[in-house]
């Protein structure tokens, strides 16, 4: 039992009708949050309360990832599936294509398929972000990846614009498509926008994943165009940065790339949980901070996009 993960609480069954008893999510779920609230411009979901949801979700599914011999992919992470109790905390629901990870079912090997590059010199838009296809302006070549993990092959399953890339093509399934989905469900957190519909020519994607870690990522304004509106300025622009860069490493299209669940707990709580800056802005972020911009863990794997 995880206070992030949605616990069945009983059932009842009879020669007619089968019953699933859960705890009741007053605050319904992000997606409705986000877009389905009658006034969200009188009680939108303030800055605070979406970095609580941010790690809360990380730690609902980093728990679902490391069950011992037996892990658990839920194929569903999205705004719909993250429900939200009485303190607006995380939980995880929607278990419908979850699939458990046992000997009897995995596999370990490559994983192969082809995608489309693009071309040197030609840069990269948001669009490889939120999984629109970037290819059809003809600056782009194909180019094939390669994956080795451990995997479940099993028909495709998930929100359209969730599906990492490698079990999209493949129906090979790892636990790095739930990272992707993550990823994906911290852009819509941070922009209050759905994935389909996100300007592809806000940002482009090297903003994102800085060589330099010392770079502001990108000024006050371009960060503006993708906060959501209903915040009406009230965030933090340091850890505004931060959340869009790591939602960049979870979705992004090489599975190597994107950190471990657990990876990604441990860096919210790190930039969110040691220090309060539940009463700073945007308007009043100090140049002289010297919390650094990257403070992912150490990986072997260069970060930025493909040339």
């Amino acid at each position: 039992m995880h206070p992030n993960v949605l616990c069945l609480r009983g059932f009842c069954r009879t020669k007619k009708e089968l019953l699933l008893v859960y705890p009741w999510m007053i605050n319904n779920s992000l997606y409705y949050n986000l877009r389905e609230r009658p006034n969200r411009f009188a009680w939108p979901l303030n800055w605070t309360t979406r970095k609580q949801i941010a790690l809360g979700a990380a730690r609902g599914l980093a728990h679902l990832h490391n069950q011992g011999n037996i892990k658990i992919m839920h194929r569903g992470i999205c705004a719909s599936n993250i429900l939200l109790n009485v303190n607006f905390e995380a939980v995880i629901g929607g278990f419908s294509f979850a699939t458990i990870m046992h000997e009897r079912n995995v596999e370990e090997g490559t994983i192969e398929w082809r995608t489309c590059m693009p071309r040197q010199g030609t840069g990269v838009s948001f669009s490889s972000l939120v999984g629109q296809n970037s290819a059809d302006s003809g600056s782009s070549s194909q180019s094939f990846h390669r994956y080795e993990d451990v995997y479940v092959y099993t028909p495709i399953r998930g929100r359209v614009g969730f599906i990492a890339p490698e079990y999209l093509r493949t129906g090979k399934c790892t636990l790095k498509n739930d990272v992707f989905a993550y990823g994906k469900m911290l852009i819509e957190l941070i922009s209050g926008q759905p994935i389909c519909n996100f300007p592809t020519e806000v940002l482009d994607a090297k903003a994102f994943l800085p060589e330099d870690c010392d770079r502001k990522l990108m000024n006050e304004d371009q960060l503006g165009r993708v906060i959501d509106p209903n915040l009406q300025g009230n965030y933090v622009e340091e850890e505004a940065e931060q959340l869009l860069q790591l939602a960049s490493l979870c979705s992004h299209g090489d599975p190597s790339i994107r950190p471990e669940m657990s990876d990604v707990v441990r860096t919210l709580e790190s930039q969110f949980l040691q220090r309060d800056s539940s009463t700073r802005s945007s308007q009043n972020h100090s140049e002289s901070d010297s919390t650094p911009y990257y403070s992912f863990p150490p990986s072997p794997f260069p970060l930025g996009i493909d040339p």
